[in-house]
């Protein structure tokens, strides 16, 4: 070959021999300069210590990715083959995927402030990068910190209310479509229930989404969850910024920041002709930490990071409880004896209270209900995996991980893993509680994520699952019908949804 390329160069075109030859010692430089370019994050492989895929120059095992759907599949395959702590490289830089329950343990909580950050994929703008999700080091804190009260026991039972409201408008609807025959999109409607609860609850805005208004801010928000996956990962790949926004353009803009930016903004600036003696909620609190500063003189929140909460919550908030809705409704109606056992526990539950307490309060503590969100949410997890970035070099059980590392916890692989949940694709509720549930590792389970980066809006999203299904079992029941895709599909984008809806049949309880 070398042989070959001199002769080309050596041509009469190229003039004197020993031009070409200094030309393609050039090129030659250049070739094994690209190489290593390409191939210089696999030295951190022999340093992690750990199986996995090899990877190649440029890609890494990137294009392996098309034999699965969504790299949730790809994480569940890859511990089978390799272990519960595994190398992938997505592009030229390893990640590891722990699905060791133990030392997620490790990472997530006890060494916590070594793995503070998440692992920044890909940023969608400067100003969206700004949100509790995806801020870092002393800002992450900051936020989180100014966060946190708005999702005490005491501010919730004041958004109960708001979301009973819109509970008893889908009521309204089902009650429209129960026992004709026809079948219901729930994915749909639950997307327009939760969509119109976040904007009523954190901003205070009547958005009336489920009777046909603000359409097309719903459309835009499902933008950012119907893009697959994989792509997010392009960023990784050479030039894979510049085809990834090639990619959008041609499929028509996909997610665009700066709407719900321009949105955010003018309910802010509503809100501050309105003057802040109103309601106390989440923009409430957020407006009023800009004219407050922490103890170092910074003020809690600058306007920009007030927008960038804003979004993620709005984004955040709608789309992870409408998918566990969809889904715990597709399991229900799939198995309907189990619906037919939660409806009776929901019955008791009421009866036993003789309907005196608030219905928030009892839809808490019906301990079945509990189990059939929770094994939803397994087999269905709300996000397929997370991940951190680990700060300083760091070992455990004779596993290296070198600062800068990615760490992903694949949270699907996890609810999944045959060793930990005994035939793991059946819909079985009674697995978390009893013994079953006291025997099993904490971080084998972890819908939420884990430590204190976990999401911030649990126990609101929660709040909000558990009334709507106790307000719609009480007087409708799902039936499975010819259009029920059977077993669901997923498709895996920011989150895991149902990939044609979640179509289903209403009749009345009698």
């Amino acid at each position: 070959m070398m042989e070959l390329l001199q002769q080309a160069l050596s041509s009469e075109y190229l003039g004197h021999p020993a031009t070409a030859a200094a030309i393609a010692s050039v090129l030659i430089l250049l070739i094994l300069s690209l190489y290593w370019w390409a191939t210089r994050g696999f030295a951190v492989l022999k340093k992690l210590n750990v199986p996995g895929p090899k990877p190649i120059p440029f890609f890494g095992n990137f294009l392996e990715v098309r034999k699965y759907n969504g790299l949730h599949e790809l994480h569940l395959d890859y511990i089978k083959k390799y272990g519960n702590v595994f190398a992938l490289c997505l592009g030229g830089r390893p990640s590891l995927v722990v699905g060791d329950p133990e030392l997620l343990k490790q990472i997530l909580v006890k060494d916590f402030p070594n793995f503070q950050n998440r692992f920044q994929i890909q940023q969608l703008s400067r100003v969206f990068s700004m949100n509790v999700f995806n801020a870092r080091d002393g800002r992450w804190k900051r936020i989180r910190n100014t966060l946190t009260p708005t999702f005490s026991a005491g501010k919730m039972k004041l958004m109960v209310p708001l979301i009973e409201t819109s509970c008893d408008t889908l009521v309204e609807k089902l009650e429209a479509v129960a026992d004709s025959g026809q079948s219901v999109d729930m994915l749909d409607w639950f997307s327009k229930l939760t969509l119109e609860v976040i904007l009523s609850t954190a901003f205070g805005v009547d958005a009336k989404v489920q009777k046909g208004e603000n359409t097309e801010m719903l459309q835009e928000a499902k933008k950012l969850f119907q893009v697959p996956s994989i792509l997010r990962h392009l960023s990784r790949l050479p030039f894979g910024n510049a085809l990834f926004r090639l990619i959008r353009l041609v499929s028509g803009g996909g997610f665009q920041p700066k709407y719900f930016e321009g949105i955010v903004t003018d309910i802010i600036n509503q809100r501050r002709q309105q003057g802040l003696t109103g309601r106390k909620d989440l923009l409430h609190l957020m407006m009023h930490a800009t004219d407050e500063t922490t103890t170092e003189g910074i003020s809690k929140l600058s306007d920009e990071e007030v927008v960038a909460q804003c979004i993620i919550f709005l984004l955040a908030g709608y789309e992870t409880s409408s998918n566990t809705l969809s889904f715990t409704l597709y399991f229900l109606a799939v198995n309907p004896d189990l619906q037919d056992k939660l409806r009776e526990e929901i019955r008791d539950a009421l009866e036993a209270s003789g309907r005196k307490k608030p219905l928030y309060e009892i839809a808490q503590n019906i301990e079945y209900l509990d189990c059939v969100v929770k094994e939803s949410q397994r087999l269905c997890p709300p996000a397929a995996a997370v991940n951190r970035q680990c700060r300083e070099d760091y070992k455990f059980n004779g596993i290296h991980i070198p600062a800068g590392t990615e760490v992903v916890i694949p949270i699907y692989a996890l609810h999944h893993d045959p060793s930990a949940w005994e035939d793991p694709e059946k819909f079985d509720p009674e697995r978390f509680r009893g013994e079953r549930k006291d025997t099993r590792h904490p971080f084998q389970f972890v819908p939420f994520g884990g430590g204190p980066r976990n999401c911030i809006g649990m126990r609101f999203a929660l709040l909000e699952i558990k009334i709507a299904l106790v307000k719609i079992l009480m007087k409708y029941k799902f039936v499975r019908s010819p259009e029920t895709q059977v077993p669901v599909v997923l498709h895996p984008g920011a989150t895991l949804s149902a990939k044609n809806g979640v179509l289903v049949r209403v009749e009345t309880v009698l």
